[in-house]
């Protein structure tokens, strides 16, 4: 997720908050094998799941895919 998060950055994650478009998010797939963390965005009635760092492309979460947000994304730190 870089450039905004770099590698030792700790994320705050609140599973008790809905999830809006712009936020940042962990999303896991139906059978929570794999977890990512991305921008949610929304274009129309389309969900996508967006990576700030251009080498990598936007994951459309289609009309029928299973996904679940686990939470937000509410605070960054950074250890010195």
């Amino acid at each position: 997720m870089e450039p905004e998060f770099v590698t030792g950055d700790i994320i705050i994650v609140n599973p008790h908050i809905e999830a809006k478009p712009g936020d940042f998010v962990i999303v896991r797939n139906e059978d929570n094998s794999e977890a990512t963390f991305k921008q949610l965005k929304e274009y129309g009635d389309t969900v996508v799941l967006h990576p700030l760092n251009s080498k990598y492309p936007d994951i459309e979460l289609k009309k029928g895919t299973k996904y679940r947000v686990v939470g937000k994304v509410v605070k960054k730190e950074k250890k010195y």
